[in-house]
């Protein structure tokens, strides 16, 4: 989500008796001096507490941040001074999408529609609002009349892109995408959403490309870093899981077609010929700096828990099959140690999907 800017046309630090002060905490904002700017900013509203426009900065200043909650707190305080102003409203809808009170910033944003129908960013947030809430209609009609204002700021073709990609639309999702980098080759939230396309589209190792490329290009946006992790971690999860499921194929299938037999060949062979081909797919695709950190995840403990967890939750059924198969032999009925191995895949599956969702959490 795009994070809110200032209206186009703001008066100027020395216009309509705006202290030099403002322009300052401005500036800080527009490099990405949150902080500073907050603390600057609270010097002018505690001399000057009426001033609608220092409560607005100081908004943006908490959304830049990520204070939600006091962001929300600035932008109503700017509301109550100056309700008439349909920035603040923007400012309040962000807030509220990210504290997860999407209705309210719905309200919000029509509030700024109405008072701004010919602003794009209004439109904008809307439609962002409108897509966390779940109500795709009002979310493409937003995302419509921002393209009709302004077709080529990058930010409306970001927009109208998860707009589309919350519907499943995925090739107009990236095509909205590629035409805002078409305009701002480094934005990263349209980079980011490609990595998302990506991953929708299972290409997991495209999908990790993205999200690094998004991460150099906004070096100080921790989300683009997870996502990187969550993406690697998506092929080193799926690679054991295939690998796993060889060697349970490897340990249960001679008691069953026999280990010189062609099925056991086959079946063998070909699960070994998918699983190097996925592999090799996925991390191909990965640019260097991908493969440097895959490498590096790999020495962590944490990732070698994982393996091994995932490992055991397949292959300990199939060697627990394996073993009754060999016990049962001599009766030539091996019908219940497969039916204690399917039970076992069947507990195996939850269990390695628990590991999986364990794991990329703690990327979080």
């Amino acid at each position: 989500m795009t994070t809110d800017a200032a209206p186009p046309g703001a008066p100027g630090p020395a216009r309509a008796g705006r202290p030099p002060e403002l322009g300052r905490a401005a500036a800080m904002i527009e490099v990405g001096r949150f902080d500073d700017a907050a603390r600057l900013l609270a010097q002018i509203v505690a001399s000057e507490p009426d001033g609608a426009r220092a409560w607005s900065l100081m908004a943006r200043a908490h959304l830049g941040a990520g204070r939600w909650a006091e962001a929300l707190t600035a932008a109503h305080r700017a509301i109550a001074i100056s309700p008439a102003d349909h920035w603040p409203f923007r400012l309040a809808s962000t807030a509220l999408v990210s504290l997860g009170r999407s209705t309210e910033a719905v309200t919000a944003a029509l509030e700024a529609c109405r008072l701004a129908p010919g602003v794009w960013r209004s439109h904008v947030c809307l439609a962002q609002a409108a897509t966390a809430a779940g109500q795709p209609a009002r979310a493409a009609q937003a995302a419509a009349t921002a393209l009709a204002l302004a077709p080529d700021e990058p930010d409306v073709q970001f927009t109208a892109g998860k707009v589309a990609l919350s519907t499943g639309d995925l090739a107009r999702a990236r095509a909205h995408q590629q035409a805002a980098l078409a305009v701002d080759p480094a934005h990263s939230a349209a980079i980011n959403e490609l990595g998302r396309i990506s991953l929708r589209e299972q290409d997991i190792g495209g999908a990790a490309g993205y999200f690094l490329r998004a991460a150099r290009a906004a070096p100080g946006v921790a989300i683009f870093g997870r996502n990187t992790e969550i993406a690697l971690a998506k092929v080193l999860t799926n690679v054991t899981v295939l690998a796993s499921v060889v060697i349970a194929a490897g340990i249960v299938l001679p008691f069953l077609v026999g280990p010189r037999s062609l099925a056991y060949i086959l079946v063998l062979g070909g699960l070994s010929g998918m699983t190097c081909a996925y592999a090799i797919r996925q991390v191909r695709r990965l640019p260097r700096e991908g493969r440097r950190h895959l490498a590096r995840m790999l020495r962590r403990r944490h990732w070698l828990g994982t393996i091994a967890a995932i490992a055991a939750a397949i292959d300990g059924p199939a060697a627990l099959a394996a073993l009754l198969l060999r016990l049962d032999a001599a009766r030539g009925s091996p019908t219940w140690p497969v039916l204690i191995a399917i039970a076992g895949i069947a507990v195996a599956r939850p269990l390695v999907t628990s590991i999986i969702r364990f794991s990329r959490r703690a990327i979080r």
